[in-house]
């Protein structure tokens, strides 16, 4: 059994984040990591890009959006403002590198038990133990397609690596939101015939908050879509998809039935891989964890924390990497109080996570629209 003080379950933008804080600090660590550090970004669809820009901001006294540690710019390193997956996770590698950060790849968590006051993981190598631990497994591992009878006439757009190499024509695009927008973008610059079909219109609500509408990068492309004669767009839910012969007939909740020739393609989202940790979830009404406000530990868990973009507290989304890292502070130093942590020292570490934009306790500024 290896065991130490905090276990991170995930070597993406949040577990190598919250293993930067711990790093300035005498708490040992280990990041569990299923594959390779960003893995999950590897895995992105190659046209797939960061919709947030990234900026070599540092030297104005502010952090790249994209940045998971202070002193350090994806933008900078690449160049670029709009990183691929794969350049992402090479960001993320080279982070985790640089500050000798303790990951251990390949390392698959399978199960998740509460054991002496602390956290036993059993895992392909082995068995673990910790007195804290913080789930920072993402999403993208765990595409989600809800409400739909029929899913397995459909595939999700996540699972699409490369979208201008598919072959046919006359596609059907289930969502609108960033990821659908960009599927049918690509696949009408194949010159194929789309049509996407989204619950609301896309350029409808009144918000500047990215979690609920289109990024601008992303409004670009919409934009263009809409100029197209390839593109359609029906607004309505989908209920059903059912396969007939070698087409497909997709049911909307209005009856309405679109037909297709090849199969649909969801952008449906995705949601916390929790398997190995589901006995200790308990649900919001949207379906993400509750967590305690403060501490972002799993509610009625001691111990044991949430980081990434399944964050939620009352109506607020912390999807984006700017706006989860804000909450990596707000764990460390629960850690470091309960381990008995200098005050003084605690105190100084705040104020620069604070001034780095990677400390947000104080969730009244997220009141009627998020400023973030």
């Amino acid at each position: 059994m290896t065991i130490t003080n905090v276990i991170i379950v995930g070597a993406g933008p949040a577990g190598i984040g919250i293993a930067s804080l711990l790093n300035k600090t005498d708490i040992n660590y280990i990041i569990l990591e299923k594959k390779e550090v960003g893995n999950s970004f590897s895995e992105w669809p190659e046209t797939m890009e960061m919709i947030t820009p990234s900026f070599p901001s540092n030297a104005f006294g502010q952090m790249d959006l994209n940045s998971i540690c202070e002193t350090t710019s994806p933008a900078f390193s690449f160049n670029k403002e709009h990183l691929s997956g794969n350049e992402y996770a090479e960001y993320l590698d080279a982070v985790a590198d640089y500050f000798d950060i303790d990951v251990q790849t390949h390392t698959e968590v399978m199960k998740v038990h509460k054991q002496n006051g602390g956290w036993k993981l059993e895992t392909n190598q082995g068995v673990f133990f910790s007195k804290y631990l913080v789930w920072a497994a993402g999403e993208f591992q765990n595409p989600e397609i809800t409400n739909i009878s029929g899913v397995e006439h459909c595939i999700h757009s996540s699972l699409i690596k490369y979208p201008d190499c598919i072959e046919g024509n006359d596609f059907v695009v289930i969502g609108g939101y960033e990821s659908g927008v960009q599927m049918a973008f690509d696949l009408i610059k194949n010159h194929q015939r789309v049509t996407l079909i989204n619950p609301n219109k896309i350029d409808s609500m009144e918000t500047s908050d990215p979690s609920k509408v289109l990024s601008p990068y992303t409004y670009q492309k919409y934009r263009q879509l809409k100029r197209s004669k390839l593109y359609r767009e029906v607004i309505g839910e989908v209920i059903g998809v059912s396969k007939i012969e070698s087409n497909y007939q997709i049911e909307l909740k209005d009856n309405t039935i679109i037909n297709a020739n090849n199969m649909p393609i969801c952008a449906t989202g995705f949601s916390l891989v929790k398997d190995p940790i589901e006995e200790f979830v308990i649900e919001r009404e949207d379906g993400t964890p509750k967590l305690e406000e403060k501490t972002d530990e799993f509610f009625g868990q001691k111990n044991m924390y949430l980081a990434g973009p399944s964050v939620r507290h009352d109506n607020h989304i912390f999807c984006f990497i700017y706006k989860f890292r804000q909450r990596f502070g707000v764990i460390v130093e629960d850690i470091l109080k309960k381990e008995d942590y200098d005050k003084k020292g605690i105190e100084l570490l705040v104020n620069t996570w604070k001034v780095n934009g990677m400390y947000l306790s104080d969730l009244s500024c997220c009141a009627d629209e998020c400023v973030c």
